[in-house]
């Protein structure tokens, strides 16, 4: 297969992505693709990358954005959603970004998580607990908006709204949208922008003791956008980022029943948990972009320059793991860059962590004979950046 195959959704290639991004890694581990972007595929450079926040800023897609819209008439809802994507946590850089990053962090992790995740995890066993076969996709969805949902205050009647607002607004990674996508994108912005204000209303109206007043009161009506593009990029990421990984854990499980895991064992539940999210790697490539034009491995990059950080990829280099495509739920030490490294690390890898430890102990107890569905096989989504399944049904008992 050529180079170029990396960024093909074909389900062969999905199926099989692992052992091409191998051979890309040890071919060419750093290059430029088709459209003009430096591919960065090794453990050492993309670590390295990850750690120089001054070369290497956070995505702007401001610019983009004012180009298409400049190519579809003006539009202003693309220049709307350029300045929106401003404000994600994800694209900001420098004193802002960490400023930003500081109250986040400190407000989110005010909840109660324990309580809310074991909520959250009853609620999804006793969907299941009659049911002879499900849809492991919906499964996780359905898990992930509860647990941003009890987080913030959403309504159940909400869940169609967030699982589509979620799975278009991550298309802005992929590399070959065009202008109606890229207005898809925007309109679904916009519409959460509104569903946000109508929350807050209600809120309001119900006096609601709520995480997004709090914020919006601490933080001021002048960056309310700011809020907004907030939780824009926090809902996106608690429910897709959750979905995929969940989902595609649960697979790796059933297809190494061989490894036992003791579960009951705190330390040896942590340990297999750092192992699924290496093995996995829920983001396949993170977006960074030139400061200053620079020189990087014998390669002249101008400022403004793509640079796409191959994160499944590093986390199977074999400089770095034994038998990296191996599922090894003992591995240690481990030192998988699944969530990013350096100052954009993950804001919600804390919580990750905490959700996959207590759910998938109690869901694999509950279903210890699940097993892919016979009759129906799964089908794989057609994202590049979030490899994962559009569904994957199984037989619970």
């Amino acid at each position: 297969m050529s180079v170029a195959a990396i960024w093909s959704s074909q389900s062969e290639i999905n199926q099989n992505y692992s052992e091409l991004i191998g051979h890309v890694r040890k071919s060419d581990p750093v290059h430029f693709n088709m459209f003009g972007d430096l591919v960065v595929m090794d453990y050492r450079n993309v670590k390295k990358i990850f750690s120089d926040s001054e070369n290497f800023r956070n995505f702007d897609f401001t610019e983009r954005f004012r180009i298409v819209s400049a190519i579809a008439n003006n539009d202003p809802g693309l220049l709307q959603f350029g300045e929106s994507l401003s404000h994600w946590l994800l694209f900001m850089n420098g004193e802002k970004h960490a400023e930003h990053r500081r109250f986040v962090n400190q407000k989110f992790y005010q909840a109660n998580y324990e309580q809310i995740t074991y909520e959250a995890i009853d609620e999804v066993l006793n969907t299941l607990k009659s049911r002879g076969e499900a849809d492991l996709v919906e499964m996780a969805r359905q898990f992930s908006f509860l647990m941003i949902s009890k987080i913030i205050g959403l309504k159940s009647s909400d869940f169609d709204f967030i699982q589509k607002f979620s799975y278009v607004i991550t298309l802005i990674f992929e590399k070959t949208l065009g202008v109606k996508d890229l207005l898809e994108c925007a309109n679904m912005s916009g519409q959460f922008h509104s569903y946000l204000s109508e929350t807050f209303s209600r809120q309001e109206t119900e006096l609601t003791n709520s995480l997004l007043l709090e914020m919006r009161d601490i933080m001021g009506g002048e960056r309310a956008l700011r809020l907004i593009g907030t939780w824009e990029f926090l809902v996106n990421a608690a429910t897709e980022t959750t979905t995929l990984l969940l989902t595609r854990s649960i697979a790796t499980l059933m297809m190494n029943r061989d490894q036992q895991i003791d579960w009951n064992t705190h330390h040896d539940c942590a340990i297999a948990i750092e192992e699924l999210i290496r093995y996995v790697s829920p983001v396949n490539w993170i977006p960074r972009q030139i400061h200053h034009d620079m020189e990087f491995e014998g390669f002249e990059l101008k400022k403004g320059k793509t640079v796409l950080l191959g994160i499944a990829s590093a986390n199977r280099d074999p400089t770095v793991f034994d038998d990296p495509e191996a599922f090894i739920p003992t591995r240690k030490p481990n030192p998988h860059i699944g969530f990013g490294f350096g100052i954009h690390h993950c804001l919600g890898a804390r919580l990750s962590r905490f959700e996959m430890q207590k759910f998938l102990p109690r869901f694999m107890t509950a279903f210890p004979d699940i097993r892919l569905h016979p009759d129906k096989p799964g089908q794989w989504d057609t994202k590049v950046f979030f490899r994962g399944y559009k569904s994957l049904p199984v037989l619970l008992k």
